[in-house]
């Protein structure tokens, strides 16, 4: 998956929830990454935080997060668990308050959002996740016995 651009907004007082773009899911996926870049100097300000999420029709199926912005880029994980049952959607940012009074003073904040979906879901029983491989070369033990999925390091 590759990065999609979703839009840019420059934050001003009056900002209270802004629609930042349009983002629709895929049948079968049920989480949303939001990496958010701040485009503005100076890089080292204080600005607070947001409040990320993907809107449907349905409301805010995958939650919401508390989103903080750095010019690096940081990426926020929006998901419950379980699919949308609507996957056209948005993503959206709320300016916190504390933010609202840097704003007020003439210090705009501009960011970035870029967005991938995929499934974290647990299916049937079934997780593929990825592992990285050390200097270690024995397998590692898996074991269901109890109910539980018991991974053991060799």
């Amino acid at each position: 998956m590759t990065w999609q651009s979703v839009g840019q907004h420059t934050f001003l007082p009056t900002d209270r929830e802004v629609q930042v773009g349009s983002f629709d899911l895929a049948p079968g996926q049920d989480t949303v990454w939001v990496r958010i870049t701040q485009l503005n100097e100076p890089a080292y300000w204080p600005w607070s935080y947001g409040i990320l999420s993907w809107r449907s029709a349905s409301g805010l199926e995958l939650g919401s997060q508390k989103a903080y912005s750095t010019q690096l880029g940081e990426v926020f994980r929006l998901g419950v668990g379980l699919p949308p049952s609507d996957r056209a959607g948005s993503i959206w940012f709320e300016p916190r308050g504390y933010n609202l009074g840097w704003l007020k003073a003439g210090f705009p904040w501009t960011l970035s959002f870029e967005a991938q979906a995929g499934s974290t879901a647990v299916i049937g029983g079934e997780v593929t996740f990825g592992v990285t491989v050390g200097a270690d070369p024995r397998p590692w033990r898996f074991n269901t016995s109890n109910g539980l999925a018991n991974l053991s390091l060799p």
